[in-house]
């Protein structure tokens, strides 16, 4: 059992997310996907998600995405 206080936010996600590269062959990582959650983290659960989501895609640029990218935002209001 796990207890989530109001304003917490839960964070679920595939490798696709954290292994997603660059062109230099730079994995996003769990790092950058923690920044960007910290940093909408006052958003809507839906907010947060296109962010990740907008910040792997620019991370990524014309890279061919090769995994499945799968995520899952939860947040106690």
């Amino acid at each position: 059992k796990i207890e989530i206080a109001e304003g917490d936010v839960v964070v679920l996600f595939t490798d696709g997310i954290t292994e997603a590269e660059n062109p230099a062959k730079e994995q996003y990582g769990v790092e950058r996907l923690c920044e960007v959650v910290r940093t909408h983290r006052a958003e809507a659960a839906q907010e947060i998600k296109n962010a990740v989501l907008a910040s792997v895609t620019a991370f990524i640029g014309e890279q061919q995405i090769f995994d499945d990218i799968t995520l899952v935002i939860a947040k106690r209001v």
